[in-house]
């Protein structure tokens, strides 16, 4: 375990003035509850009571301005940060090593404003995603980012990983969304991008902290597109022989230029889970929706093209189904009681390899020993390709060299098949070890580089995305 640290009187002192003593903790409840975020194999640490890391304190300010004197009082004591939003990630981005200190920015929650004629909203980047949608509900309209973790968490941790919602193929993942951020720097000074449509001057600063997982800089607030509620939504679903067959139809689907909300390809495993009254077989559920005429247009291309390509038509129960399965997040801790291991994995690749890659990713975990189960489905699809999203459960001898060697298998498998070793949970601590077959020693080297120049003391969340600063 990454102990927590003795932090400097002067430091202690100064930070509770800003954020007044009910806002600083050292209290051990609190600062076990914000040892951890959802990586699954961190929790069942936990649940035997070894806990990966305990911060030193958890911080909580309510402004921009306490932020920005709490980083440069981190600065003047070479206080390491970690930022913490709803603690959903699953790769151990937020988990306090070091003995860093937590800066819990969930005070940080406001809807700050609406511009109905350019459709956009500003929020504070501690909002939780499903308090976000509800402000924007109230008033008529969705942000279109829906990710399983809604409930628990934020704009800025959607921000920092990349992330990406269960309605993406329509409406695009955070970064489509994002036009306007303002971030403190690790030396406490405040960046403001101003939102605008597009911009040409020189490289794109926001594309810094899209994807930088806190270690760059903290989003304190974003300005985001928005979209009216749709008028009409249309659910069909379909089964295919294959996923081959599944994947293809989607690719007509997406070249003929409709544009369905959601898109989901569940293999036999996962069907037989979800829908037990099929069984066995590739599912596909489609979700249709916006303005009355093109949403009955892009409905009637989806099943045109499904039934020209052999596609049983299922109706739109499996779509319901899977409606109210979606936000279910708690089955693998509650197998991990049991000495089980439990993970997903979410990569990315064209669609010539899809295909390919799910069949060579299943097999390779599976031959690892001790796997009980492997199943995936894929979401969050482009004209080009598609995200696929693997389950793996396993008993095994020793849980560390079991998760160890199932990852590897799964990377390995992934970056044969010319993927990408991650779509949108990011990379955090657990997949920084794969982050150079990825990127090159060369991408590595320039991420240090602009870590380095930016965070010399390597105070932002030391220890993920990259190993810089100090």
């Amino acid at each position: 375990m990454s102990r927590k640290g003795i932090l400097p009187p002067g430091f202690v002192d100064k930070v509770r003035r800003i954020v007044g003593d009910e806002h600083f903790s050292q209290q051990e409840c609190d600062l076990i509850s914000y040892s951890l975020d959802y990586w699954l194999y961190g929790v069942f640490l936990s649940q035997k009571g070894d806990l990966p890391a305990l911060p030193s304190a958890i911080i909580s300010p309510a402004s921009t301005d306490e932020i920005q004197k709490i980083v440069r009082c981190a600065g003047e004591y070479k206080v390491p940060i970690t930022p913490f939003g709803g603690g959903s990630g699953v790769l151990g981005g937020a988990v306090p090593l070091n003995g860093s200190v937590i800066l819990n920015l969930q005070r940080m929650n406001k809807f700050l404003n609406l511009d109905e004629a350019s459709l956009v909203a500003e929020f504070e980047a501690g909002t939780i995603g499903a308090n976000l949608e509800l402000e924007l509900n109230r008033r008529g309209y969705s942000a279109g980012n829906i990710p399983q973790s809604l409930y628990c968490s934020t704009l800025g941790g959607w921000i920092s990983t990349r992330a990406a919602g269960q309605f993406s193929t329509k409406y695009g993942k955070i970064e489509d969304m994002v036009l306007g951020i303002e971030v403190v720097l690790p030396d406490g000074n405040l960046l403001n991008i101003r939102p605008v449509p597009r911009r040409s001057v020189g490289p794109s600063l926001k594309d810094l902290f899209l994807g930088g997982e806190g270690t760059l800089g903290i989003v304190t607030r974003a300005t985001i597109s928005i979209h009216p509620l749709p008028r009409l939504t249309m659910k069909q679903s379909f089964i295919f022989p294959s996923i081959e067959a599944a994947l293809d139809v989607v690719r007509q689907v997406l070249r003929a230029e409709a544009r369905p909300a959601v898109v989901r390809i569940f293999d036999e495993a996962e069907s037989q889970r979800y829908f037990p009254k099929i069984g066995g077989k590739v599912v596909t559920v489609f979700i249709s929706e916006g303005e009355t005429e093109y949403t009955t247009i892009d409905a009637r291309v989806i099943r045109r093209i499904s039934r020209e390509n052999g596609g049983e038509s299922s109706g739109k129960e499996p779509v319901d189904i899977w409606l109210q399965k979606r936000f279910d997040i708690g089955l693998g801790p509650v197998l991990m009681q049991y000495g089980g291991i439990v993970d997903t994995i979410e990569v990315s690749a064209l669609f010539k390899d899809a295909a390919r890659l799910y069949r060579d990713m299943v097999a390779a975990m599976k031959a690892v020993e001790g796997t009980l189960e492997v199943s995936g489905h894929y979401s969050h699809f482009y004209r080009e390709g598609a995200c696929l999203y693997i389950t793996f459960a396993g008993i095994p001898k020793d849980p560390l060299r079991y998760y160890q060697d199932t990852w590897d298998a799964a990377m390995k498998a992934t970056l044969q098949n010319n993927g990408s070793i991650s779509h949108h949970h990011g990379i955090g601590f657990w997949r920084m070890q794969y982050l150079e077959q990825e990127l090159g020693a060369s991408g590595v080297r320039l991420l240090k580089s602009i870590k380095s120049a930016i965070d010399p003391e390597g105070i932002l969340n030391r220890g993920k995305l990259i190993d810089g600063g100090r």
